[in-house]
């Protein structure tokens, strides 16, 4: 967490590839659940939400299981963005929920939150932006603050800057003088933290006055003393979509003071930056921003084209409709909490560890739970260890999500092929399955078509180009020995890929190519 955590965006293979050997030596609860969270944050800016929803979701069970409720919300409202970036409002929704009421009361009546508690706010906060719930966001994102500046261990100046974001955001869109009057004094609040205690120039210089310059527009006046241009000269020290927001900000002084020229400029640079961090609300002040200019200096044209976009964006949020169900949300998680709906969602929670969420195939945990049953039958079986390969290829050449998409498509082969097996994913791309079958050849013949369907699966719908396959062990025995068969099957494993790849093997030494 610490790696990942200080190398804020630019999270690199290596580093998740280091992330997922530790998942598969992984035993402990908390050190699942934290590992999968970590996952779900180093693959956050990788412009895919499938991967680090899954992994988040996998974090959540694990995390309430080993008892750390804090965390357990914090995954869970990683969950709730990232699955709502997948149009699945339901879902993020509960997840959402969950993270409310795992938070319980902390932080509301004067007990502090603590470190994966302000996390887990922060992250609300940014899930109740998004629904447009601006009320909300800001509350949550004080509540955290609050709590920040009474630990140690935790970056203050990011937490400062969200407050002040989401108080800024809030100004923008209030509808009456008292919401945004509450909303432009947290954002001050921010700027006037920011500008005493912020550890270095970017946040004393660029975020401040960017903050108290959002402050002003909220409220009509101008910024042109803030010297907002002179930012500029951070830029290359500052993550890409703090630099795509403070030319939002500068785009939005130039248009007060009547540069449409300017401002124009601006919001071209802002938009492609806006577009790529998901900063929605940002990003329709920037095409509104951007029309209105283009029709003052005469491109009617250009102004009529960001206007119908952002007719068509506006349309799918529907910003009163989604603040009202925010409200419903809070009202649920107030009724869980009142009902000890808490337990019932620790107790729902945990029962979600036996899956894993990438692939849709049982989890490692419950691999480990189940083997300890089988080996008190008094019957045969096949053991198969089963690995994907040269996954770490396509890791490289497609990128992690698709990865991921390669394990999911995966599991469903698996599922249909062995649907009566004990099927479990056993770490990274390597899974086992079990199949309660006397006859010690039909394990070799289940490995052999699960090998054809591989090969012959049309993959191009996961990547263009992509061709697969994959190699099996089996072991054929009396399950009470089920250990000793799942080490003997990875052993034939391991000599398939020796051989050639493509290949079933068992301890025997027969082949199938």
């Amino acid at each position: 967490m610490a790696l990942v955590r200080s190398q804020g965006v630019n999270i690199g293979t290596e580093t998740v590839e280091r992330i997922d050997r530790a998942i598969g030596h992984a035993n402990e609860d908390h050190d699942l659940g934290m590992l999968y969270l970590t996952r779900a944050i180093a693959l956050q800016a990788r412009g895919n939400a499938s991967a680090p929803a899954a992994a988040a979701r996998n974090a959540i069970p694990h995390l309430v299981e080993a008892g750390e409720m804090q965390a357990a919300a914090f995954a869970s409202a990683v969950a709730a963005v990232f699955v709502d970036q997948m149009d699945d409002p339901i879902a993020s929704m509960n997840h959402a929920v969950d993270a409310l009421v795992m938070l319980g009361d902390a932080g509301s009546s004067g007990e502090q939150l603590e470190i994966e508690g302000v996390r887990a706010a922060l992250a609300l906060s940014g899930f109740f932006m998004r629904i447009s719930a601006f009320g909300l966001a800001v509350d949550s994102a004080a509540r955290a603050f609050e709590s920040a500046q009474v630990l140690t261990g935790l970056p203050l100046d990011p937490v400062a800057y969200s407050v002040g974001y989401v108080a800024a955001e809030g100004a923008h869109v209030a509808e009456d003088d008292a919401t945004r009057e509450k909303c432009i004094a947290q954002a001050l609040m921010a700027v006037e933290w920011l500008e005493t205690n912020g550890v270095d120039e970017v946040s004393r210089t660029l975020l401040a006055t960017g903050l108290l310059a959002e402050s002003r527009h909220a409220a009509g006046q101008s910024s042109d003393d803030l010297d907002l241009d002179a930012a500029a000269a951070l830029y290359d020290r500052t993550p890409d979509d703090l630099v795509a927001w403070h030319r939002l900000v500068r785009a939005a002084s130039a248009q007060l003071r009547g540069d449409a020229a300017e401002a124009i400029a601006l919001f071209d640079e802002a938009i492609p930056g806006l577009e790529a961090s998901a900063d929605n609300h940002c990003l329709v002040r920037a095409l509104r921003g951007r029309a209105e200019a283009r029709a003052e200096s005469g491109d009617h044209a250009g102004a009529y084209a960001d206007a119908s976009d952002l007719a068509a964006r506006t349309r799918h949020w529907q910003l009163s409709q989604v603040g009202r169900l925010a409200m419903q949300l809070t009202r649920r998680a107030d009724l869980e909490r009142s009902t000890n709906e808490l337990q019932r969602t620790a107790e729902r929670l945990a029962n979600d560890i036996d899956r894993d969420a990438t692939t849709g195939v049982n989890s490692r945990r419950w691999l480990d739970r189940r083997l300890g049953e089988l080996a008190d039958m008094d019957a045969f079986g096949s053991a198969l260890m089963c690995d994907i390969d040269r996954f770490k290829d396509v890791n490289d050449t497609y990128g992690h999500h698709v990865g991921d998409d390669v394990l999911y498509e995966f599991g469903h082969i698996l599922r249909e092929i062995a649907a009566d097996a004990d099927i479990a994913r056993f770490g990274g791309e390597e899974f086992a399955m079990v199949l309660h079958l006397d006859d010690a050849a039909a394990g070799v013949d289940v490995a052999e078509q699960l090998r054809h369907a591989v090969e012959q699966h049309d993959w191009s719908q996961v990547a263009p180009g992509l061709q697969l396959t994959v190699s099996c062990g089996v072991a054929h025995g009396h399950l009470s020995n089920i250990r000793a068969l799942l080490i003997a099957a990875d052993e034939a494993l391991l000599e398939a890929k020796h051989r050639g790849r493509n290949l079933v093997r068992t301890p025997l030494g027969s082949a199938s190519h």
